[in-house]
């Protein structure tokens, strides 16, 4: 079988992003659409980062136009951003480790483990004679 090769990181991708890419794209071979939801989670992570960082410089609260105290809107922005990533690397599907569930659901995606039960479960293989 022949070896997979890495892909290449995007230019210009920081710390944060190019430790992500390095981590999934390991041992993976990714279609262009999947790679290009990649490099957007990458460039989310890096964002997410100076964010952070950002936040853990600022006063957790700020006056607020009233003179009311209120949180400092980074953390809205950190919310944000993490919900951001979270989305764009689970519409990657990437295969997860089927920890107790045999070789044969060994690097398998959700979506097609989910299939794949849903196959064995309807085939009637499972289910005991009356």
């Amino acid at each position: 079988m022949p070896e997979k090769r890495a892909h290449r990181a995007p230019a210009g991708l920081g710390r944060a992003g190019g430790h992500l890419w390095r981590r999934i794209t390991e041992g993976l071979r990714l279609r262009p659409d999947e790679l290009a939801l990649l490099e957007a989670a990458c460039r989310t992570a890096d964002d997410l980062a100076a964010l952070e960082r950002a936040l853990k410089k600022a006063k957790p609260v700020v006056t607020g136009s009233m003179g009311q105290e209120r949180p400092h809107p980074l953390y809205a922005e950190v919310r944000a951003s993490r919900e951001a990533l979270r989305r764009l690397l689970g519409s990657l599907d990437l295969p997860e480790a089927a920890e107790g569930l045999g070789s044969e659901w060994d690097g398998l995606t959700a979506s097609s483990r989910a299939r794949k039960a849903s196959r064995i479960r309807w085939s009637g293989a499972s289910r005991r004679s009356a």
